[in-house]
């Protein structure tokens, strides 16, 4: 066996050395993904069923909108029960409603609780369309149209490829949580690299017959490896549970994870090199890990002003545009770009670190 290959595989079984402890590495964004997943709920599920919501009428039923309200397709996603407007309101504010449409003098106002829920939210558009409905009729009548002609008109669907797959709310949660999982499986490969390198075992295998490549290129494989591994669980997971769509070119998506990985152990290495205390390079390490991920815009959208063009090249944020730009359509050129500062920032890392820790490597 090579040096390297000797030097790998003691690497490897280190960082497997307890099976618990990676267990839960693997587990814990799986579970994260489960609890966010199923707090979500319809919003990022692929086959939502929609029971119909239930609303208080306060309108007369003989009349237009009740009549709206009892037809058959609003019905589908309505479920109207007609009372008076004290009952009404009195239903909503005591949440047994999603809403209370309340008819009076030919003016429509709705109580709903703002919790914006897909219920309450398909209630106000359902009231939109009716109004909308309104408008078309005035308009018909200015014209001298008939209005039933044109609410009646037969409507022919066609169905057009797209060519490209439009994300949903879990596409984007599934790559941002990818993402930041692999830039935290850095820290394994800084808590190697310190055991292997810095402690009292490093101090044997330095002075042992074995080339300073050999033995840094080993611990780098093992962590590397080590990592994009346990990526890889979550990669499966989100797309065999949640149908979290990867696309058609998996080899790049798959290239970007790992140029993640490359990156996230060549900065946590060279955080330990610099600050040379594990635990002062390692907190510092999740501060900023954490930071990558808010100023990519990771857990909300939001502007940052002058910045937004800046925080554009973080880290996550170049892993963002490949990764969607390869599932769903993007700039070739800004993903290219990308790929190549991902790449180059994970390689120039690793070579500062051991130009501030080559003394301590010696």
């Amino acid at each position: 066996m090579t040096a390297f290959a000797a030097t790998f595989w003691t690497g490897f079984r280190f960082l497997w050395r307890n099976p618990v402890t990676n267990a839960i590495l693997i587990a814990f964004p799986i579970v994260i993904i489960l609890i966010l997943g199923n707090a979500l709920g319809a919003y990022i599920s692929p086959d939502t069923d929609l029971t119909p919501a239930p609303v208080a009428a306060a309108a007369d039923p003989d009349g237009m909108l009740g009549a709206f309200l009892q037809n058959e397709q609003i019905s589908r996603f309505l479920d109207v029960t007609f009372t008076g407007r004290a009952e009404a309101e009195m239903l909503a504010e005591d949440n047994k409603v999603v809403a209370a449409i309340i008819e009076s003098s030919g003016d429509i106002s709705v109580v709903r609780t703002n919790d914006g829920s897909m219920h309450t939210q398909l209630t106000l558009s359902i009231i939109d369309s009716y109004k909308q409905i309104g408008t078309a009729a005035t308009i018909a009548a200015m014209s001298g149209k008939d209005v039933y002609r044109l609410l009646g008109a037969e409507i022919e669907v066609r169905d057009v490829p797209l060519g490209k797959r439009i994300p949903g709310a879990i596409d984007y949660y599934a790559v941002t949580m990818l993402v930041m999982i692999l830039m935290f499986t850095g820290i394994n490969g800084m808590d190697l690299f310190n055991k292997g390198l810095l402690s009292d075992t490093g101090n044997r295998a330095r002075v042992a017959p074995v080339s300073k490549p050999a033995l840094i290129g080993g611990l780098l494989a093992a962590s590397t490896i080590t990592s994009f591994l346990q990526g890889m669980v979550t990669f499966v997971f989100t797309a065999a549970i949640y149908g979290v769509y990867w696309g058609e070119r998996i080899p790049l998506v798959l290239a970007t994870l790992f140029a993640v990985v490359l990156f996230s152990q060549s900065m946590c290495i060279f955080m330990l090199m610099v600050f040379r205390n594990m635990s002062a390079a390692s907190g510092f390490a999740q501060v900023l890990i954490w930071s990558m991920t808010f100023v990519s815009k990771g857990y909300a959208k939001m502007t940052f002003g002058p910045l937004d063009e800046a925080f554009r090249y973080a880290p996550n944020a170049m892993a963002h545009t490949v990764i969607f730009g390869a599932v769903f359509g993007g700039n070739e050129a800004k993903m290219t770009l990308s790929l190549i500062i991902l790449f180059g920032l994970g390689v120039v890392l690793f070579m500062l670190a051991f130009l501030f820790g080559r003394r301590r490597i010696a």
